[in-house]
């Protein structure tokens, strides 16, 4: 993570031009009542746009072509291309390439919802990622997670990274299915050509909560910090992976104040130290594997981690989880 440009941005939602309830100019001034800076309207097969907008307004909209193995259409977000050409166009495989060539950028919508499998994403190339989460599809019909299509794609080395997005329609009215999830894209200016250079280089993280202030990989170290979280994972191929959470950690320093509850917990452990102090806990861990945890904790929660280990993964990723349950998933590093 740098000191950039960071702009919070929806990149999936609707207005009245489509399905939605809120006309062009009410949806973007309901995203920037809200901190927004990055804005995208993306109606059902036509193209949006708006007269004011506080930040950046980038050009989409959302088409539904072809057809997965489970016989249900592909819903493919396009961005940067303002040209009612790519409307027409029927193969899905044909639109990413005829988007890319005209300088815009594809990426999946909600493939939970849309039923669609791993062999359906595997086989169309040029896309830049899946949305891993969608707000719409989680509180209407319990199908906005889409992790395990994003893991099963980075296992077979298909270099594509996640977006959260709320893909509303109601905004105010219950289910509430905005405001749920949105990315936060470190741009070098605040233009639409800006944003779309970064979304291709992966420049953002995604996330329905949790706010990343630092993250670094380097030399066997990864370095997070964020505002306070439940739970870390690092997660990587098959049975690989890291996972830590702030219930663990305080059953752990119980344990280990007793001898025999510690034993079981040495199987693992070389060396546990925790200092205390106003509030605040940094709990030292030194695994027999040779790995080195540092935690600082605030109360129930994990405020910074620090793991240092022989990461021998083909990619890992990081995801983040507070006490709600709302996520933040960081891009995905690729060792080899």
């Amino acid at each position: 993570m740098s000191k950039g440009l960071w702009l919070k941005g929806c990149l999936h939602c609707h207005s009245t031009v489509s399905d939605g309830r809120l006309s062009p100019e009410d949806v973007a001034r309901y995203y920037e009542a809200r901190g927004y800076h990055l804005l995208s309207i993306t109606d059902h097969e036509k193209i949006s746009k708006v007269k004011t907008f506080n930040s950046v307004y980038q050009v989409g909209v959302e088409l539904s072509k072809g057809k997965g193995k489970l016989g249900e259409p592909y819903h493919i977000i396009v961005l940067g291309v303002d040209d009612p050409a790519i409307l027409t166009l029927g193969d899905v495989q044909t639109l990413i390439d005829r988007v890319t060539e005209m300088g815009g950028l594809t990426f999946i919508a909600h493939p939970y919802w849309s039923n669609l499998v791993y062999e359906d994403l595997w086989h169309i190339n040029g896309y830049v990622g899946v949305e891993v989460y969608n707000t719409g599809c989680d509180v209407e019909v319990a199908k906005g997670h889409s992790s395990m299509h994003w893991d099963s794609l980075l296992s077979s080395h298909k270099p594509v990274w996640s977006l959260a997005v709320d893909d509303a329609h109601r905004y105010t009215t219950y289910p509430i299915d905005a405001d749920g999830g949105w990315i936060w894209i470190d741009v070098e200016n605040q233009n639409p050509e800006a944003v779309l250079k970064a979304l291709r280089k992966g420049k953002f993280y995604s996330s329905m909560a949790p706010r990343i202030d630092l993250f670094s990989f380097s030399h066997g170290c990864l370095q997070i910090e964020s505002t306070p979280i439940f739970r870390a994972d690092i997660i990587a191929p098959n049975g690989k992976g890291f996972s830590i959470s702030i219930e663990f950690l305080s059953k752990l320093l119980e344990a280990w104040k007793n001898p025999e509850e510690r034993r079981p917990f040495e199987e693992l452990i070389a060396n546990l130290d925790c200092v205390e102090g106003k509030g605040e806990r940094e709990i030292y861990i030194d695994t027999k594997k040779g790995e080195r945890l540092i935690i600082e904790a605030r109360g129930e929660s994990i405020t910074r981690l620090q793991l240092k280990k022989d990461f021998k993964y083909p990619y890992l990723r990081v995801e983040l989880t507070d006490r709600e349950g709302r996520h933040a998933w960081v891009n995905p590093i690729f060792l080899s």
